[in-house]
């Protein structure tokens, strides 16, 4: 049985490559954003069963699309599926709770994350999870150079603790870091929390925050379609420098 799944195979090998080259192979993986599961979902899983070790909690927020994706893995991967706890909500609340229910020495050592395209969220996801995030611990995301990487690759990129890397290899981009340090010095935090300032007092990223999503929905409407997808989705090198 073939699962739809987002991601080029070039993609897909590198998240295979990520999990099964890690010197300490992952214990704990974290996906936000599984839409169907034949992509980044099957293949953590995949590669965590070539591992022998490992387990994936997967966040998807669509009710239909995960009800597909729970059977969809289930009966096309059954032995990899063992290894997959699905997790239904918004990845903020959702993510909490599951912090909460780890022990508390928990760690993760991967996290793929890959939800809506507001960019708020993934770098909300990323606070929530990098306290739990050791040295050596991985962590990845698929539309890099689109709006949803839009706060968090270039926030990323300039913490000296992690070692950070944008894969060019498609129109939506895929972002791999490696935590190299446990804390950034203060110097390249207080860069990183400059260019999100920056970026969150963008127009339309203030316009996206504060005003009701049908308002925003209608105005968007009203521009040309290339225009309103360019800022709904909208790759542009200048938000991820």
């Amino acid at each position: 049985m073939e699962i739809e799944g987002q991601l080029n195979a070039v993609e897909r090998q590198l998240i295979t490559d990520a999990i099964c080259g890690a010197d300490k192979k992952p214990v704990v993986a974290v996906e936000v954003g599984t839409w169907l599961g034949g992509g980044s979902t099957l293949h953590i899983l995949r590669a965590l069963e070539r591992n022998g070790v490992g387990h994936l909690w997967g966040v998807e927020f669509d009710q239909s699309i995960y009800d597909r994706m729970v059977a969809s893995i289930r009966a096309a991967a059954p032995r990899e599926a063992v290894r997959f706890t699905p997790l239904f909500g918004l990845s903020r609340k959702v993510l909490k709770r599951w912090k909460q229910e780890q022990p508390p020495n928990a760690t993760v050592d991967f996290c793929f994350l890959d939800g809506g395209n507001n960019p708020r969220e993934q770098i909300q996801e990323f606070e929530l999870l990098d306290p739990m995030i050791p040295v050596g611990g991985q962590l990845m995301s698929h539309d890099a150079k689109m709006r949803k990487g839009r706060w968090l690759v270039p926030y990323v990129s300039r913490l000296d603790n992690w070692k950070s890397q944008l894969h060019d290899i498609s129109e939506p981009g895929l972002f791999h870091a490696i935590k190299i340090a446990a804390r950034p010095s203060l110097e390249a935090l207080r860069a990183a929390k400059r260019q999100l300032f920056k970026q969150m007092c963008h127009p339309p990223e203030i316009a996206a925050s504060y005003l009701p999503a049908p308002v925003c929905l209608f105005a968007l409407r009203l521009l040309p379609r290339r225009f309103s997808r360019h800022l709904a989705e909208g790759k542009t090198s200048k938000y991820t420098a």
